[in-house]
């Protein structure tokens, strides 16, 4: 489902689509972790995590990879679309459940895809809040208050849902809990001629969180050959 970036009918009038906070609750019980097992990493519940890397480098991948785990099993995703860039068919392609996934769409303003995002995560209720500024010039990002991302890390701790953040470079700092670098290295064609088609790219993961140990090599494969 689609809904422009309204930002007063955000929060009143789609709050109906996500699950009720203590159901949620007592689902983050058996499950405080999902596991992203395309990279081999896990993301924590009740967090702020962002994934960055330069065009094409998967960090869309990775993160619809999270939204059709989530919403196989039942959960209310959400996407803050910064740049009206979300490809519904490649999402569906990649398994995410379309009719459980709230699109927001702001057309390149930056003030409403934080404002969209903020009402978002103070809902509660959502498996993901995914907020997309993949396309939005670094300069005006850099610009974000830091204050901004620690309301966000506020606001979501001890809730079910997971707050991602997709951008060029980081931009969270140490309000986030996990920080990864995605770097594109290989890419696999398919077919013979002049018109191949992609079949599969190999990714570097580099955590910013050096605690969390050596970089991880990532195999993300799907298939297009139908969109």
């Amino acid at each position: 489902m689609r809904y422009t970036c309204t930002l007063a009918s955000i929060y009143m009038r789609h709050l109906s689509l996500v699950k009720s906070l203590s159901h949620l609750q007592e689902e983050q019980k058996h499950s405080e972790e999902v596991a992203l097992d395309a990279v081999g990493i896990a993301l924590t519940r009740g967090t702020l995590s962002e994934f960055f890397g330069g065009a094409s480098s998967g960090r869309t991948s990775l993160a619809l990879n999270l939204l059709a785990k989530l919403t196989a099993l039942g959960e209310v995703c959400a996407v803050v679309d910064s740049c009206d860039a979300f490809d519904p068919c490649s999402a569906a392609k990649s398994g995410v459940t379309l009719d459980s996934l709230l699109w927001v769409r702001c057309g390149g303003n930056l003030e409403q895809a934080f404002t969209a995002a903020d009402y978002l995560v103070q809902a509660k209720g959502f498996g993901a809040v995914w907020l997309n500024l993949g396309g939005l010039p670094m300069q005006k990002l850099r610009m974000v208050p830091r204050t901004y991302w620690y309301r966000y890390r506020t606001r979501i701790k001890e809730t079910p849902t997971l707050f991602v953040v997709t951008s060029e470079e980081p931009v969270a700092g140490s309000a986030a809990h996990r920080s990864f670098e995605i770097v594109r290295k290989d890419t696999v064609w398919s077919g013979l001629g002049r018109y191949k088609l992609l079949r599969e790219f190999h990714l570097g993961l580099y955590s910013r969180k050096h605690f969390y140990g050596p970089q991880t090599a990532a195999k993300i494969e799907f298939d297009y050959s139908d969109v």
